[in-house]
């Protein structure tokens, strides 16, 4: 889609520019124009999908334009951006047909808003329904992803001051609690297991899932944001006229039954007590926390209500858990001074008695997480390789999320590669060296190579191998093998007269639609414009 900007302000154009990722949403500004000749002009050059404008200009006003350009063939979308409220003016040029009209200083989700109404239009007009959707989707997405940004940085405190936090959330059309409220934690269990096995990896197709559930059990009232620092993890201030969290119970049950029965997926919950002041969200944030890990892991009992009160006397199999994890550091300690394989198979053996169902229903998260960090420091003085590091900050991170399936995993995954960096055969299999080899096998294979594959035939942890590709070559396993797939592509187009959906599938897509959105992404232009314009250059040469 194009689009010209028609200002006498420089300044209003800048703003414009940096405001909207325009793209990435596959948008292009053809045209700056300072006055409404120049934009007469423009227009009649670029031909624009989209026109935002001014009223208020020299030589050839706002309204002046509009007037020519409804008189004109041109049917380019007209949105206003002017300083004036006054009626006479919004009332001028939606008579000339004006699709929308915002006042100045222009806000992210307000633009956000229009644009997607716009294109909601444009597409009606000249474009198939699925292009509608999908950049109808791109906006919402946008607008849903600064929500979730504004209302992390508001639970971790980053943000206090509650005049700055009502302004910051009107800005972004979100409706904070009027009344009493509390913060409500719906912390996620095996999340990568289950978006693995449900949705091929696919954690955005999961998130908006798991949205859509919760907005529907929570109700309209609710306010639902996802958790941006914890990958498993959905917060909601749910308002409490009655000041009683208790109350809430029916739902978060109703919640935990639609998700387990949607997305098969168990949630824990932790409900804070009831706040009245929006400067509370931070405080309201961290009981709900507290109160989620006074949970056991994997007992019956999966919501918790905060209450103030101190952590209760340990239980006797919550000793024996305890013990456990003693014994695990004991032996970690004798593996790294002896390097003894037969330590190494008894501390597997252990951590699989702690990390079992039986083991897990004895303890909370919070004294879990307290078990399970206290091996990090030992684990740390002995993690010399750029490639130990990665998985030592996935462990803490997975254990911080109370993803103890995923800790369990990976705390193995940094044994074996310490014992493998132990020996001389194994140090040669390790960080870029090993990277260089997976890249020459995805270069050779890239028409189905995946990344079970890979986990497979390297014997990687597939979250360990994302994350120490992405840090060893700057790009995500998926970028590397969609740049290598257009890269065969381009010059197929090049090259041969293959059709776009033989080409397509010589690359590894048996979709050509997707693939001439993916080609379009990576170049900017469609598959076929792409052949034309090497076609072009071939002939000037």
């Amino acid at each position: 889609m194009k689009i010209l900007i028609v200002d006498d302000e420089s300044a209003i154009h800048e703003q414009l520019e940096k405001l909207i990722p325009w793209k990435e949403l596959g948008w292009e500004i053809v045209g700056h124009a300072y006055n409404g000749e120049e934009a007469r002009k423009m227009t009649e050059t670029y031909r624009p999908n989209l026109i935002l404008t001014d009223l208020k200009m020299p030589f050839m006003d706002g309204i002046d334009f509009m007037a020519w350009l409804d008189k004109s063939e041109r049917n380019a979308k007209v949105i206003v951006l002017s300083g004036y409220g006054d009626f006479e003016y919004s009332r001028s040029a939606f008579m000339l047909g004006a699709y929308d009209y915002l006042l100045k200083p222009v806000q992210e989700a307000e633009l956000l808003l229009a644009l997607d109404k716009v294109v909601e239009q444009i597409h009606k007009d000249s474009q198939s329904e699925a292009n509608r959707i999908n950049e109808k989707a791109v906006l919402g997405e946008g607008l849903v992803l600064m929500q979730d940004q504004l209302f992390t940085q508001v639970i971790g405190a980053a943000i206090k001051d509650e005049n700055e936090i009502v302004v910051q959330a009107q800005r972004l059309l979100i409706r904070l609690p009027e009344t009493g409220y509390a913060a409500v934690v719906v912390r996620f269990t095996d999340l990568d297991e289950q978006v693995q096995s449900r949705y091929e990896g696919d954690r955005t197709a999961f998130y908006y899932a798991a949205r859509n559930i919760i907005r529907e059990a929570a109700g309209t009232s609710s306010l639902v944001c996802r958790n941006l620092q914890l990958a498993n993890e959905f917060v909601l201030l749910r308002p409490l006229p009655d000041k009683k969290a208790q109350h809430l119970e029916p739902m978060l049950r109703n919640l935990q039954r639609s998700l387990a029965g949607g997305l098969k997926i168990k949630a824990m919950i932790g409900i804070s007590s009831c706040k009245t002041r929006i400067e509370k969200i931070a405080a309201a944030y961290s009981e709900a926390q507290q109160a989620l890990e006074t949970l056991q892991l994997a007992g019956e009992n999966s919501i918790a209500y905060y209450d103030g009160k101190s952590h209760p006397m340990p239980t006797e199999s919550a000793v024996h858990f305890e013990n456990l994890w003693k014994e695990i550091l004991m032996l970690f300690d004798l593996l790294v001074e002896k390097g003894s394989l037969r330590e190494n198979d008894k501390l597997i053996r252990t951590m699989d008695e702690a990390f079992c169902e039986e083991r897990l229903c004895q303890t909370s998260g919070s004294d879990w997480k307290k078990a399970v960090m206290e091996l990090f420091p030992k684990m740390e003085r002995h993690s010399t390789q750029e490639d130990m590091r990665l998985l030592l900050n996935e462990a803490r991170a997975a254990t911080q999320a109370l993803q103890f399936k995923q800790a369990k995993t990976t705390l193995e995954e940094w044994i074996s590669r310490w014992i493998s960096l132990s020996s001389a055969e194994g140090k040669d299999k390790s960080g870029k060296p090993l990277i260089e080899a997976i890249h020459k096998y995805i270069d050779e294979h890239y028409r189905s190579v995946s990344l079970d594959e890979i986990s497979e035939r390297f014997y990687l942890n597939k979250n360990y191998f994302c994350t120490l590709f992405k840090n060893t070559t700057g790009q995500s396993f998926m970028e590397y093998l969609t740049g290598i797939r257009m890269e065969h592509a381009k010059r197929l187009l090049h090259d041969s007269t293959l059709k776009t959906y033989e080409i397509a599938n010589s690359v590894g897509y048996s979709d050509q639609r997707y693939f001439s959105q993916v080609f379009r992404k990576h170049t900017g232009i469609q598959p076929t414009q792409y052949r034309q314009a090497m076609s072009k250059e071939r002939n000037q040469a």
